[in-house]
């Protein structure tokens, strides 16, 4: 582990991810989002959930000596759930909450699926969206890990063949239909420059992001969105990109 703190660790994993939601508005899709819009006693109203999948080896090209990156790991892992609104720079964030305190097993399974649980990201996703679902935490994390599962079913087959190489949206779309159709369009792929080596001058896949109404019970995750209905879309991928390898 670096020198850095858990929390350090965390913030950087975020990285500028507030700042690349997308900012353009489109009122009738706002309109449709808000049909599932939560709204609870002492937690702000919110229109969706992204779910947030990390490409951990892209991580780990830029964090090789965090504690998660020194054992081999499933090529998406989580990354957070995070209640959104249609309208841009509105999400809420930092709501008042008990402490998070995990059921034991539900702590391992996440573990599988969230290494960052290694740094406290689970403690940082809590804090920052969990809290605002109105959500118990094990209500909140079990929906993120139903979620991660169907999304590493889908797609993790695909992402390691093509590890070390070249991929595109459309490729990794048709893979996500081929497992159940209609799950492409409640997709979208984010690629960025890497720091460390291994880019060949080319972005890189850093995450996968779903798009998720909040109809289920008690504003849990529930039905699967079209993304680009709730104004959210492809960043930084262009054509083509490269998927990292471990």
């Amino acid at each position: 582990m670096s020198a850095l703190s858990a929390c350090d660790v965390r913030q950087d994993r975020r990285g500028n991810t507030h700042a690349d939601r997308n900012t353009g508005r489109d009122t009738a899709t706002e309109t449709r989002a808000a049909q599932g819009s939560v709204t609870q006693p002492g937690r702000p109203a919110f229109d969706f959930y992204l779910l947030s999948m990390s490409l951990h080896a892209t991580f780990c090209a830029d964090h090789r000596d965090y504690a998660e990156c020194q054992v081999a790991s499933r090529p998406l892992v989580i990354h957070g759930l995070w209640p959104e609104n249609v309208a841009p720079r509105t999400y809420p964030h930092d709501c008042p909450a008990p402490a998070l305190e995990l059921d034991p097993a539900l702590r391992r399974e996440l573990s599988d699926f969230m290494p960052g649980t290694q740094a406290g990201l689970e403690q940082h996703e809590w804090r920052e969206h969990g809290a605002c679902t109105g959500l118990d935490g094990n209500d909140y994390f079990r929906g993120a890990l139903a979620l991660a599962r169907t999304l590493d079913a889908a797609l993790s087959p695909t992402l390691t063949t093509l590890a070390g190489g070249e991929a595109s949206a459309l490729r990794l779309r048709a893979a996500a239909d081929a497992y159940n159709p209609g799950l492409a369009a409640t997709l979208t792929f984010h690629c960025r420059m890497p720091h460390g080596a291994g880019s060949h001058g080319r972005p890189m896949l850093f995450e996968i992001r779903q798009c998720v109404a909040a109809d289920g019970a008690g504003g849990a995750p529930g039905t699967l969105l079209d993304c680009a209905k709730v104004n959210r879309h492809d960043q930084g991928c262009g054509a083509t990109f490269r998927i990292a390898r471990p």
